[in-house]
């Protein structure tokens, strides 16, 4: 998604998303090794050179407080800026415990760059889908109007077409189209489907961000294991709401 650059000096955001990473840095998850596929994406991120950085869930596969320290000594010395939410695999305590030892930001907003960072909380312990309360809503009612916007959930909020993810999404999605409604909200970005996927509800693009362990086959039934190695989407953010996106994988972006 492409358009036109203006002169002012864009960010560069990157969201890193389903990394699985386990207390043993050599369990591999769905026959991938999480933490050697993380590993290969370090020369295009430091390519890229991020402002910011957004994990947007499944930091871990076991909420083991070494798969925390782990991705934040990875991610530490790659961008000034780190942002982060759960996913249905991460213990939140835990994850919160070690990200703010690291200054790492939760949100539920946060500004860069001209633009207003909403990071929405759709994890729940022992659920796979995901949910957002009214009270996990409530930030959004802080965004302002003067100022673009660009949201981060792990849960999908609408259908990607794969059956075996489709039937764990954020459930009643109605809620969030409801508070972005009028909002100067421009994309919706999420994780948790392990593969890349872009959309539009009610002209908001929804996008998601590929694992950067493993990711599956599009529309199939069930997890599949797809050519798509470890990967990244990338945003640069211009502070009159221009922006544009993309994917990159190991090899750069």
């Amino acid at each position: 998604m492409n358009l036109p650059a203006t002169t002012a000096q864009p960010i560069t955001l990157l969201q890193l998303s389903d990394s699985h990473l386990s207390k043993d840095p050599q369990a591999r998850y769905r026959g991938q090794p999480a933490d050697a596929n993380l590993a290969s994406l370090r020369p295009g991120i430091q390519d890229l050179s991020p402002d910011t950085i957004v994990l947007s869930g499944d930091v871990s596969e076991d909420g083991s407080p070494e798969s925390y320290w782990r991705m934040g000594g990875f991610v530490r010395d790659l961008a000034p800026r780190i942002a982060w939410i759960p996913g249905n695999h991460d213990e939140r305590g835990v994850m919160a415990e070690v990200f703010d030892e690291l200054d790492f930001e939760a949100g539920p907003l946060i500004e860069d760059g001209g633009w207003q960072i909403a990071l929405l909380d759709s994890a729940w312990p022992n659920r796979p889908e995901g949910e957002l309360t009214e009270k996990r809503l409530a930030g959004l009612e802080n965004l302002a109007e003067d100022k673009p916007a660009l949201v981060f959930v792990h849960h999908q909020p609408l259908a990607v077409g794969s059956p075996w993810i489709d039937k764990y999404p954020l459930i009643e999605p109605a809620r969030l189209w409801e508070r972005l409604a009028g909002k100067p909200v421009k994309a919706v970005a999420f994780g948790h489907v392990h593969q890349i996927f872009e959309g539009e509800h009610d002209g908001v693009a929804c996008l998601s961000a590929p694992s950067t362990a493993a990711n599956g086959v599009r529309e199939a039934p069930k997890f599949s294991p797809s050519e798509q190695g470890p990967s990244a989407r990338w945003f640069r953010l211009w502070p009159d709401g221009k922006w544009e996106t993309g994917i990159f994988e190991a090899t750069g972006i």
